[in-house]
């Protein structure tokens, strides 16, 4: 099978690859010493400028997230397979089990346990999961430092705030090399993340009029305003049967959400906190962000089954802990973070080139998309120089600009709610982020896309809604009273919102979820019925980037037009024939590329290899897409090992899935599993 089809996570940051080394007296994965190769991308930047105070002390407790190294090549295969130009129209996502299965998570997991193990370090089994990416560990600094050949300090950054961090790239076994992917825990650096919300000024700007007609508290936008303005008002959708997840660090009071509701009549929603390494659900001083995400995403689809508030700790591990979870529990088919930091200080090194922590968040971006989850980002407030520090210098925010993730950029609203003008945000108060990935190469969805600013790196954003806090304010309520908000925090929870809707019509169809929006969203937004499914956004600027027809680095195709979108993208989905059994396996595992493509494998059913199929049972062998290769019947009742070879004498590929037909008469819809 050809290999890249679906090339868009691609990263220049990986570029030096991994820098061999051979070094001696460090941990023992063996008895025999073996050569070292170091894990670059680990050290971050702010070292450059920090003060060093003293070297942590040896028993020091310190928590690790050791995160599983996927095989691309792989990845891109099942990618291609999904979203590439020659899918078939019939689709099937990957469950977390199947994904866990075709990417061999058990045995990189088991790698990284032995490895823990042999270096004193506690393997941390509350919680773990044969399906995640993550294996954590925790240990004192002194056996963290043996284990992977670095020194642990504390430091005072220009600011004034105290953190740890490692001094070198870790160096590990070459042995584990193929199985890690990044050491998420060895700085502690807080306040990573910044929401994306903008509170309004102290007087609207005078140079657009404040949008008239809002039927919200305090002036802003309620619901309905937002349903029509962006053409749901007509429709009857309402999420029902989907789930949203939000990415939040920080959390909320469940009354904030009961009074919203009570306020615009909504019905109840189901709204489920989930704690990320020992977070609570405390409102903090961000809790507006939160409240904004779950009440836009209440107000928008208030039949969803449940919204999803996942909460961490402000930092990079807990960060990835929380994505890795979402994607683990695959509990969500539309997820929004509304927080984000500039790409350069995401791209934390300062030497050696890379970045693990980029690297890690686009393979589960990838992992999202397989599943079938849509992925939306705030592309923030400051223009296009999203990083205050550098206010001269462009740059975007990730994971917006991740190839995986659908950037989200703001608008203006002016006018009045019954005959809105749309143009892009930028105002004295915020603007929408937008520009060029400084690291990112060009997805294949956007390669030849008028108006992209550039044909090498990653654009974004990708669409955009309303977000100006001043002139078209949303109305929420938080804090016990009403309150209105803006900023692209408010844009990214609404289209997660709208993919709900989406959602639902679709399998009202029998069609499949959205799934990675990018995709779809580029092909709709360069056909030539544009027009009637974007509204596009050609006035404005955010700072550098300007609007114009078609695409563009401030507000992308621009914002949805509601029910239009939603039918032509959800007409457009594949058709779904297959549903899935939990209890099929193979062995050997015929998707494992690291080894030889199994000729012959042992097929069951039940927990361990004695469990034989079930009588009359049929296995077929499909692409992930749904092209029939090869049906294999059985000898006789109980046979269960079956011949991969083709017709022609031809080994079956890797990129293969097999189904067992219970029904083989019936032949598209008949109950068929998933070998996982």
């Amino acid at each position: 099978m050809k290999k890249n089809l679906f090339n868009f996570n691609r990263l220049n940051v990986l570029a030096t690859g991994i820098v061999l080394l051979t070094i001696c007296g460090m941990a023992i994965f063996s008895q025999a010493a073996e050569p070292r190769v170091a894990l670059v991308g680990h050290v971050p930047a702010r070292l450059a400028t920090a003060t060093l105070l003293q070297r942590a002390s040896a028993d020091e407790p310190i928590e690790l997230s050791l995160v599983v190294k996927l095989d691309q090549n792989l990845l891109d295969e099942t990618l291609a397979e999904l979203y590439g130009q020659n899918a078939s129209p019939y689709k099937h996502f990957l469950s977390a089990a199947e994904f866990a299965q075709k990417l061999g998570l058990a045995d990189k997991r088991t790698q990284l346990k032995n490895f823990a193990n042999a270096n004193n370090l506690t393997i941390d089994m509350e919680g773990d999961s044969d399906q995640s990416m993550i294996v954590k560990v925790s240990g004192p600094a002194g056996a963290v430092e043996q284990a992977f050949g670095i020194h642990l300090n504390h430091y005072r950054d220009q600011a004034g705030h105290l953190f740890r961090a490692n001094d070198a790239d870790p160096m590990i076994p070459a042995s584990l090399e193929p199985h890690l992917g990044a050491i998420v825990g060895l700085s502690n650096l807080m306040d990573v993340f910044h929401p994306h919300i903008r509170r309004p000024s102290a007087a609207p700007s005078s140079s657009i009029p404040a949008l008239l007609g809002t039927s919200g508290q305090l002036g802003g936008l309620s619901p309905h305003d937002i349903k029509s303005i962006y053409g749901l008002s007509s429709l009857s959708l309402t999420g029902t049967g989907q789930t949203v997840a939000l990415v939040e660090f920080d959390g909320y009071a469940p009354s904030d959400i009961h009074g919203y509701e009570t306020a615009y009549s909504l019905p109840p929603v189901q709204v489920t906190p989930i704690s990320i390494d020992g977070a609570a659900n405390t409102a903090g001083s961000n809790t507006d962000e939160v409240v904004l995400d779950i009440e836009l995403v209440v107000g928008v689809a208030p039949g969803v089954s449940s919204v999803l508030v996942y909460e961490a700790a402000n930092n990079q591990q807990a960060g990835i802990d929380m994505m890795n979870q979402i994607a683990t529990d695959n509990k969500a088919q539309s997820v929004s973070t509304s927080w984000g930091y500039p790409e350069d200080v995401a791209n934390t090194l300062t030497v050696n080139g890379g970045s693990a922590f980029m690297t890690v968040e686009n393979q589960i971006f990838q992992r999202m998309a397989a599943q079938g989850q849509s992925m939306y980002a705030a592309a923030g407030d400051n223009g296009a120089f999203d990083d205050t520090s550098k206010p001269s210098t462009l740059e975007v925010d990730d994971p917006a600009v991740q190839p995986f993730v659908t950037g989200v950029g703001g608008t203006t609203l002016s006018g009045s709610v019954g005959s809105p003008v749309e143009t892009t945000w930028n105002s004295a108060h915020g603007a929408t982020g937008g520009g060029v990935s400084l690291f990112l190469a060009t997805p294949s969805y956007q390669i030849g896309v008028a108006g992209t600013a550039s044909q090498t790196h990653r654009n974004v954003p990708d669409v955009a809604l309303n977000a100006d806090p001043d002139n078209s304010p949303y109305s929420i309520f938080v804090g016990g009273s009403p309150g209105l908000v803006g900023g692209t925090s408010a844009a990214a929870p609404l289209w997660a919102a709208f993919t709900a809707l989406l959602n639902q019509q679709s399998a009202s169809e029998g069609r499949s979820n959205f799934g990675f929006a990018n995709p779809t969203l580029y092909t709709l937004g360069v056909s030539s019925s544009s027009s009637s499914l974007f509204k596009d956004i050609t006035i404005g600027n955010n700072g550098s980037y300007s609007a114009g027809v078609g695409y563009d680095n401030t507000t992308g195709f621009g914002s949805f037009k509601g029910s239009a979108l939603i039918n032509q993208a959800a007409g457009g989905l594949p058709k779904v024939v297959i549903t899935s059994l939990s209890n099929v396996n193979a062995f050997p595992n015929p998707w494992d590329a690291r080894k030889p493509h199994p000729s012959v494998i042992t097929i069951w059913e039940g927990p361990n290899q004695a469990n034989h199929l079930p009588d009359g049972a049929t296995v077929k062998i499909f692409t992930i897409s749904g092209f029939l290769v090869k049906s294999l019947q059985p000898a006789n009742n109980g046979t269960t090992t079956w011949d991969l070879t083709n017709d022609s004498g031809q080994q079956v590929a890797s990129g293969l899935y097999f189904y067992l037909v219970k029904t083989p008469t019936d032949k598209t819809r008949g109950t068929i599993a998933i070998i996982k």
